[in-house]
């Protein structure tokens, strides 16, 4: 129960990496706002949260727009009082070609998700964080963040400037008690990467790579909330502006 009576919200929580997020916040404490695009699989992620005795509540919204993130924002606060935790968790992949091959529309469209909702709501709840005398900001990148992969240059390119926002946030409102810290997840199995085909994955040098790698393996969505947790605790206190890998060594050759 280390989160007891913290508030966090969590991006993308109807699914996936942000799903067994919530779930782990919940179980820690927290109270936890899970915001989807999709109400349906937010309440999905809600329900057996406050079945189990936990405090949740789903809220749907379009995190690259400005109005919906300030509507999330507000209503978190009429619902609960405070924003302690952010986790910036919600993204979408690209067309996985190169560059030279990349439209527009998915330019545009991972900049947006993966990028811009980042600012955005880092934006949005820096003031409550500040007044309230702290808060920690999790941002979700990827090992696309700190190292070219097979995933295309939308989704790198966003990944990388995940990284550097989180520097920058830490290095501003670092001593006002906010601590902004990255996570690097490799390959996750959430439902989007078990719905590949093997034969695509089979083919992925991404892929081979992890299973050369030391965990010899895909990662679970639990293991990623797990140090998401720790991260959103007291114990991670003196972790300002890092990047957190969390990829089975992916990363470490």
């Amino acid at each position: 129960m280390r989160l007891k009576g913290k508030v966090a919200i969590v991006t993308g929580g109807g699914s996936g990496l942000g799903r067994a997020m919530c779930v782990r916040l919940a179980a820690e404490g927290a109270r936890v706002v899970a915001a989807d695009l999709n109400i349906a699989a937010a309440r999905d992620t809600v329900g057996p949260i406050v079945a189990a005795g936990g405090e949740a509540v789903a809220m749907q919204g379009d995190v690259a727009s400005r109005e919906d993130v300030a509507r999330i924002a507000a209503d978190t606060l009429a619902q609960y009082g405070a924003i302690d935790v952010l986790v910036n968790n919600a993204g979408i992949v690209g067309q996985f070609v190169k560059t030279a091959e990349v439209s527009d529309e998915s330019w545009d469209r991972v900049l947006n998700v993966n990028l811009k909702s980042v600012f955005l709501f880092c934006r949005q709840v820096i003031p409550q964080m500040v007044q309230q005398g702290g808060g920690v900001i999790i941002n979700i990148a990827s090992t696309a963040g700190v190292l070219a992969t097979a995933a295309g240059i939308e989704y790198t390119a966003a990944k990388h400037a995940v990284v550097g926002m989180t520097r920058e946030i830490a290095y501003e409102y670092g001593q006002q008690n906010i601590r902004a810290v990255a996570i690097a997840p490799g390959i996750i199995m959430t439902p989007m990467v078990a719905s590949i085909p093997q034969e695509f994955l089979d083919a992925s040098a991404d892929y081979q790579k992890m299973l050369r790698a030391p965990a010899g393996r895909a990662g679970q969505p639990e293991e990623v909330a797990a140090v998401v947790a720790f991260l959103a605790s007291d114990d991670a206190s003196f972790i300002h502006g890092s990047t957190v890998a969390v990829d089975g060594g992916y990363t470490s050759f």
